[in-house]
């Protein structure tokens, strides 16, 4: 099968400017029209531990970072060995050599270009320029435009001021000037720019922070978490411009707190945490449940439990999400796959919140917070803002009036004639506490009552193929983008395969499951956490029994594992699940 795709893995040492070089080039890939999707991983130190950026690139959309690389940049020896097995015959080895450098031992079949990036950052006098070096060396080996690195470069140092842009730009050509006598004898190579795309290069986090500005946010509280804090320096930049307010609490606890107040007093309000704050916002959440009362959490996942792997991907707060409360407390439940999903799916999550009356907990993940991915300029004149039901003003105000749809009329703080008792006790229409049987029963049934209608107003679930399958992948978040690959790879190959999926995770829309299922001999249910949560749930609430494959070493799943496990299925005679009927 030709390959359409290009990937660059830039590898070393965390503070040697590995991020910084890869969002560079990735920059550059875009702005010469090429799709692009990035990861990135790096130790929770500030300084020291490895850390990695992979850039992948094509004319065609990418879903995902994908399997290996095709080209790794190894600023130091650490590096090269951490990747030492992936440089299979083909691949390309760019490391630095020379005295302060390393020699390494350089497999069979793989083109290695030394170039002494440590000795040239020394001449210069400071290793800080070492990755610009390296970046020259890079440009030149594999056809990144120079002009549009060059645009990139000032776009990034022009406004540092000082001589920071001449200081690295002059580091980029000396890096250029190295390989001018370097015979090039690997194939890979970006290809040359075309016509420019509406496009944007943005990261999962701050597609959340813009799909909130977009969606009408107007109060934003969060207290600094990783992988999670991006959002909150995104719309702290940017929110003053829509005349909203950002609060940097002192704890995950005062944020919810905060939001929910910003929520009665009438306002779009929301707050970004990852899973330890999301825990400590349980109460709150509940809270949220009991008053009614419109609330938006991000959750960006992280390696658990407790500390945990900070800056590490993982996929395991889906029980937390669904069930993360004492008593009863209904909530509406998302994910969402890529960086587009970030920007839109938070703008649905505000609306959903705010016409439901609830607490909507969107899940994204570590892998995509960092993760960058070019996308269609999104236009803010198109976007829908659902606003709550209001109060007009007749009659009585009953804060908790039961209606045919479940859903109260509110009323902002100080509205004449909208007095009323706001508390956390089960409560009556007007809000005083009413602890009755019946009442508490009656109060139950409005709350989880309102959620009815949310599985037929979303959007269902994709299905990825048609027909019968031997095997049906059901995936959610940002594993979605790795099964699209593999499903497209395997069904070139003559497999009967197909996907579906959900980004509703709660309510569960449980016949959309069950119609998928239908058409797939086999149910597979990959997920990057120890447990299988969306296969327990499945179970719980489904009659499908899937297969479930998990992952939890703090990276993301590959196409080929995807690939390989679903081959595994079939050549077992074993039936894991049988068909529904």
């Amino acid at each position: 099968m030709e390959k359409r795709d290009l990937v660059i893995r830039i590898a070393g040492q965390g503070g040697e400017g590995v991020i910084s070089m890869g969002d560079f080039i990735a920059a550059a890939c875009a702005r010469v029209g090429q799709e692009v999707y990035t990861f990135k991983t790096f130790p929770a130190e500030i300084k020291g531990g490895y850390a990695m950026y992979q850039v992948r690139t094509s004319r065609e959309p990418v879903f995902n970072p994908g399997d290996s690389f095709d080209i790794l940049c190894a600023l130091n020896e650490e590096a090269f060995e951490f990747n030492r097995h992936l440089l299979v015959p083909g691949t390309a080895l760019v490391y630095d050599h020379a005295d302060d450098g390393f020699t390494p031992v350089i497999p069979d079949g793989v083109h290695a270009y030394p170039i002494p990036m440590s000795k040239t950052a020394k001449e210069l006098n400071s290793h800080r320029s070492k990755n610009m070096v390296a970046l020259g060396a890079l440009s030149v080996l594999f056809n990144i435009d120079e002009e549009t690195l060059i645009t990139v470069l000032t776009d990034k140092f022009e406004s540092k001021g000082g001589n920071a842009l001449e200081f690295n730009l002059n580091a980029f050509k000396k890096g250029k000037g190295l390989m001018d006598t370097v015979v090039k004898t690997d194939p890979w190579q970006i290809d040359d720019p075309v016509e420019p795309r509406d496009v944007l290069i943005i990261s999962g986090n701050a597609g959340v922070g813009l799909g909130a500005i977009m969606g009408g946010l107007k109060f934003f509280s969060a207290y600094p978490i990783t992988p999670a804090t991006e959002i909150a320096k995104f719309v702290a930049t940017h929110i003053p411009k829509v005349e909203g307010v950002l609060i940097q609490a002192e704890d995950e606890i005062a944020s919810i707190s905060q939001v929910l107040g910003a929520s009665y007093a009438g306002k779009r309000a929301m707050t970004a945490t990852s899973g330890p704050g999301l825990a400590l916002m349980g109460e709150m959440l509940g809270m949220a449940s009991m008053s009614e009362t419109p609330v938006l959490v991000v959750d960006v996942q992280r390696g658990g439990p407790a500390t945990g792997m900070p800056t590490k991907h993982e996929q395991s707060d889906l029980f937390l999400a669904i069930h993360g409360s004492h008593g009863d407390a209904p909530r509406i439940v998302l994910s969402v796959e890529d960086v587009n999903d970030c920007i839109h799916m938070t703008v649905e999550a505000l609306n959903l919140a705010e016409h439901y009356q609830c607490p909507v907990i969107l899940l994204s993940d570590g892998s995509l917070a960092f993760s960058t991915q070019t996308v269609p300029a999104p236009k803010p004149d198109a976007v829908r803002i659902v606003d709550r039901k209001r109060w007009d003003g007749l009659g009585e105000y009953k804060r908790y009036l039961q209606t045919e749809d479940g859903i109260s009329p509110m009323a902002d703080p100080g509205t004449p004639g909208a007095m009323h008792v706001a508390t956390g006790l089960e409560h009556g229409p007007t809000g005083a506490p009413n602890y009755s049987a019946s009442n508490h029963e009656a109060m139950h049934r409005k709350r989880f009552g309102k959620l009815s209608t949310v599985v037929d107003s979303f959007t269902p679930a994709q299905v990825d193929g048609d027909g019968e399958a031997e095997v049906g992948v059901i995936a959610w978040g940002s594993t979605i983008g790795v099964v699209r690959e593999a499903i497209a790879r395997l069904r070139r190959e003559g497999i009967k395969v197909k996907g579906f999926y959900p980004k509703l995770m709660y309510p569960m829309p449980v016949r959309q499951y069950e119609d998928f299922a239908r058409t797939c001999h086999k149910i597979l249910v990959p997920e990057v956490n120890y447990q299988g949560q969306l296969s327990h749930f499945i179970r719980a609430e489904t009659a499908i029994n899937p297969i479930s494959f998990t992952i939890c070493g703090g990276i993301p799943f590959t196409p080929n594992q995807i690939m390989k496990k679903i081959k595994e299925i079939l050549s077992c005679s074993v039936e894991h699940t049988t068909k529904l009927t």
